[in-house]
C-alpha cells in the first residue's frame, strides 16, 4: 500500500470522525503503527491524543479534547456504528455537555463522560462518571452523543456543582427555549436542601435561587415585565384620549379585571379611564381602584370622582 493508498483508508475512516482516526481503525484498514509513523513525520498525521491521529488536511474539530476521550471508549468502533445504551459506549455528560450545548461558563478542566458501567481511564484530563442514561436522556451536537440540557442540569446537581454557575446554565437554557421551566422544577426538587434551602423547598425555588446566585434573570420573568410596561402605556395613552373613546362590553370588563387584578397597583391617573369605562354599554360597573393607583395631584376630575370624607367636630358630630 503506498502512500496514496494509505490516506485515502485513513481518509474514508475520519470523514465521519471530524477528520480523526484510532490507530486500531487504522491497522484493521492494513496500516501498521511504522506506516502511522512515518505520515505523522511527513505532517500528513498529527498525534493528538493516545492511540489518536488527525488527518491534518481536515483542519482541527472544535472539542477536540472530549472527540479524542469519546473515540478512545471504543477505539475500534467507527463513530458511526456506536450505539448509546451499548455497554461499552458513553455519552458526553456534566460541565462538558455545557461546553457542546454552550450553556453558561461552568469550568470544564476534564472531558466528562457518563458510562453504563463502571470503566477507569489513566488519560489525565478525562473523567468517567458511572450513569444509567434513558434515550429521553440522550441528544445529539456536533455527531456526539450528548445529555439534553434537562438532564444536564440534573446531572450537575447530583454533582454539587457551584450554584452560581448552574445558575447560569439554568437561566441561558430557559432563555434559549432548551428547558421547560416547571418541567425543570420537578426534577430538581429534591436538591433543594443541598443547596441552602429549606426541607419544605420547592424545585421552583431552587430554580430561582440559583438564578439569582448567577446574577441573571429568567426569560419568563423579563416578559412578565415587559408585558406589565407595555399594559401600563397602553392604559395611559387609553386614559389621555380626548373624548373618552367608546369600547365593547367585553373589552371594558377585561379592561376592568386587569385593574382590579394589578398586583402591585398600576401607579395611573386613572380619571379619564372611569369615564371610559363609565361609558360603556350594558351598565358596567367601575370597579373601586386602590388609592395607589391614582397619583397625587390629578386633575380635578380624578378628585371629584374620589368619595369625600366627612369631618368630625370638636363634639362628635360628624359635619358635611
Amino acid at each position: 500500500m503506498d502512500r496514496a493508498e494509505q490516506l485515502s483508508a485513513l481518509a474514508g475512516l475520519a470523514a465521519d470522525q471530524w477528520g480523526l482516526v484510532t490507530a486500531a481503525q487504522a491497522k484493521d484498514a492494513g496500516l501498521n503503527g511504522v506506516q502511522l509513523l512515518r505520515l505523522t513525520e511527513a505532517g500528513l498525521l498529527e498525534n493528538v491524543g493516545r492511540g489518536v491521529y488527525l488527518l491534518t488536511s481536515a483542519g482541527m474539530p472544535r472539542h477536540l479534547e472530549i472527540k479524542v476521550a469519546w473515540l478512545r471508549l471504543q477505539p475500534r468502533v467507527p463513530a458511526w456504528e456506536r450505539s448509546v445504551g451499548d455497554v461499552d459506549s458513553g455519552v458526553v455528560s456534566h460541565a462538558s455537555a455545557c461546553q457542546l450545548h454552550e450553556l453558561g461558563d461552568i469550568p470544564a478542566p476534564e472531558a466528562e463522560i457518563s458510562v453504563p458501567r463502571r470503566r477507569t481511564t489513566k488519560e489525565p484530563h478525562v473523567r468517567l462518571r458511572t450513569a444509567a442514561l434513558e434515550p429521553v436522556d440522550v441528544t445529539v451536537v456536533d455527531g456526539l452523543p450528548v445529555t439534553t440540557p434537562l438532564r444536564t442540569i440534573v446531572d450537575l446537581l447530583c454533582a454539587k456543582a457551584d450554584g452560581g454557575h448552574i445558575g447560569g446554565v439554568i437561566a441561558e437554557a430557559e432563555r434559549r427555549g432548551l428547558v421547560n421551566v416547571e418541567e425543570l422544577a420537578g426534577r430538581v426538587r429534591p436538591f433543594a436542601h443541598r443547596y441552602g434551602l429549606p426541607r419544605t423547598a420547592g424545585g421552583r425555588d431552587l430554580i430561582e435561587h440559583l438564578v439569582v446566585q448567577a446574577g441573571e434573570v429568567l426569560r419568563v420573568h423579563e416578559l412578565e415585565r415587559a408585558g406589565r410596561e407595555g399594559f401600563i402605556k397602553a392604559l395611559q395613552m387609553l386614559a389621555a384620549q380626548q373624548p373618552a373613546p367608546s369600547i365593547s362590553p367585553s373589552w371594558a370588563e377585561a379592561l376592568q379585571n386587569a385593574l382590579r387584578d394589578a398586583t402591585p397597583p398600576l401607579p395611573l391617573q386613572v380619571a379619564n379611564l372611569q369615564r371610559v369605562l363609565r361609558q360603556a354599554p350594558q351598565g358596567l360597573q367601575v370597579p373601586s381602584l386602590p388609592p395607589a393607583m391614582v397619583e397625587t395631584g390629578g386633575d380635578d376630575d380624578a378628585r371629584a370622582d374620589a368619595p369625600s370624607t366627612p369631618e368630625r367636630t370638636d363634639d362628635g358630630t360628624e359635619s358635611e
